[in-house]
């Protein structure tokens, strides 16, 4: 594992260099959404949401003996252009960290990677890194009879056709009630639409143990994740690319229709609580997008990229993942 040697001056110019780019997805983000206003239709539309500061991180003690070699991952926001922008404004990092890096995985996956080759017995060792996050609301496209799904779809768009962790997505079962539900649909839209309501009205929303798309069918009751993978799930059988979008403490869903020209889009939906359908006006900050992902830790696929860490030195830490929103 290669990782960036850490001291102030070279963290100070990450930092910039970091949130530069930040600053110039945004302006890239900004000059799409006015381009797809002015052009397009068939495009969601996005408005400037509210800016939150998050805080990831970790908070090691050793309490009775020293502890050595520890190794942190945490995912992190990632900049979307034109739906999420994020630049880091707070970095809190004790003298027992020595290196520090992000690293870029597939699928907009970043992750942050921490390296402490020893804390003292008594001493907390601590990396906090606090993001500035703005993510836009999203709101429907004027036209939505017109889209639809071609074969031409790109590759990494495939994808979201493929099975998942807990997903389905080569179900007799599950197409053969998705085909029901939507045997009467007027537009590729409606159709899932159609799926998006069976779900909600159909599919008892309660809290328990997660399930995967087949057992909460079968069952008729899930929790907010199991409605989410049903309804990616019933997409995905249908050849509809949907995928789990992973946000503090919830997740939604998203689902993928191609304009006339071929340009696809991504619009969310919210399966518990509130309707929200190709629409979303939420603030929290999405962590992945995606619901298959590899990192190096893991052996077996991930349908989410959880904190890692490892102590391979001394004695067992005492240990505190940070996740939280603050005010700066």
């Amino acid at each position: 594992m290669e990782f960036t040697g850490f001291n102030r001056s070279e963290n100070s110019i990450s930092r910039r260099q970091f949130n530069g780019i930040a600053a110039s997805l945004a302006l890239i983000g900004s000059t799409t959404v006015r381009a797809q206003d002015a052009v397009s239709e068939f495009a969601p539309v996005y408005q400037p949401g509210t800016v939150r500061h998050y805080k990831i991180g970790l908070t090691l003690r050793a309490p009775n003996a020293y502890c050595a070699n520890v190794y942190f991952t945490a995912n992190v926001p990632a900049n979307w252009p034109g739906e999420q922008t994020v630049k880091v404004a707070n970095e809190q990092f004790t003298r027992h960290v020595t290196q520090y890096k992000y690293r870029d995985g597939l699928h907009g996956l970043k992750q942050m990677l921490v390296f402490i080759p020893q804390v003292p017995a008594g001493q907390t060792a601590m990396a906090h890194v606090t993001f500035e996050v703005m993510k836009n609301n999203v709101q429907q496209p004027a036209n939505v009879a017109g889209l639809t799904i071609t074969t031409t779809l790109p590759r990494t768009v495939r994808y979201f056709l493929g099975v998942s962790p807990l997903i389905e997505s080569r179900n007799a079962v599950i197409l053969k009630k998705a085909n029901e539900i939507t045997q009467d649909a007027t537009s590729t839209w409606n159709r899932v639409e159609l799926v998006y309501d069976w779900i909600r009205e159909n599919i008892m929303y309660q809290n328990g143990n997660r399930n995967s798309a087949l057992k909460t069918l079968q069952a008729g009751f899930g929790e907010k994740e199991s409605l989410t993978s049903l309804f990616i799930a019933m997409c995905r059988n249908l050849k509809i690319p949907a995928r789990t979008v992973w946000v503090p403490d919830h997740n939604y869903a998203e689902f993928y229709l191609q304009a006339p020209d071929g340009t696809g889009h991504w619009f969310p939906c919210e399966l518990s609580g509130r309707r929200s359908f190709g629409e979303l006006a939420d603030n929290k900050p999405m962590l992945l997008r995606g619901d298959n992902f590899r990192v190096p830790e893991k052996q077996t696929p991930q349908r989410y990229v959880a904190e890692h860490l490892k102590a391979s030195g001394g004695a067992k830490p005492q240990v505190q993942f940070v996740r939280e929103y603050i005010q700066i």
